[in-house]
């Protein structure tokens, strides 16, 4: 339980596939949010003084809008989400005080006090994604546990993420498919794939289907 006076963060997982974003800072701090949000499909615009070369080649490239210039009010205009990633307080709070009169949700890098939202420690294999939070406090110890988290995940966890996209598309709603969904992870179907019984893995599954009059 945490302490009295102490947030505690809600986690979310964001789709930002075509969404408008808006990036305000330079150096390498920008630059990772960059790469991610980029990664996530935003549509990102960044706002930096002075960019590196990695940020001005995907602006080339059209892989986001780069501005090469300070931030001024009234940027954050036409967006829902921002984020500050610069080592200038005085910048981080200037745009938190736009973020606050604008209604838009901010994310300002080592400002755990600007900030309406933290991001965990991010770290993928496949389809799965593990995030470790520590409500910004110790964003050292939250990269060090999300690497054990990840380092755990092996290839058979990253097919049944896949097989269970497939039969959840597959298959209607009802307590069939979560039987079936449940397979998956138990130890009868997750026990093969884990040995590289792939084959056996999907004579079990053709069987399922089969039962539930369904062929592949």
């Amino acid at each position: 339980m945490a302490s009295p006076g102490t947030a505690i963060d809600y986690p979310v997982c964001l789709r930002l596939q075509g969404k408008r974003v808006l990036l305000i800072g330079a150096g390498t701090i920008a630059e990772g949010r960059a790469l991610q949000l980029i990664e996530a499909g935003a549509r990102l615009r960044m706002i930096a003084p002075a960019a590196t070369a990695t940020l001005r080649r995907l602006g080339a490239e059209g892989r986001m809008e780069l501005l090469e210039r300070a931030y001024a009010l009234g940027d954050l205009h036409g967006y829902a989400l921002v984020f500050v990633a610069t080592d200038d307080r005085r910048v981080s709070q200037a745009v938190a005080d736009e973020a606050r009169v604008l209604g838009v949700w901010l994310n300002a890098a080592d400002e755990p006090d600007l900030c309406d939202f933290t991001l965990p420690s991010v770290g993928r294999r496949g389809s799965i994604t593990v995030a470790v939070s520590t409500s910004g406090q110790a964003p050292a110890l939250a990269r060090h546990l999300r690497q054990r988290l990840v380092d755990q995940i092996s290839l058979h966890h990253v097919q049944l993420a896949r097989l269970s996209g497939w039969l959840r598309e597959r298959l209607p709603r009802g307590p069939d498919r979560g039987r079936l969904l449940r397979l998956l992870v138990e130890e009868d179907i997750r026990g093969l794939l884990a040995r590289g019984q792939r084959r056996a893995a999907w004579a079990r599954i053709r069987a399922e289907l089969a039962a539930l009059g369904e062929t592949t």
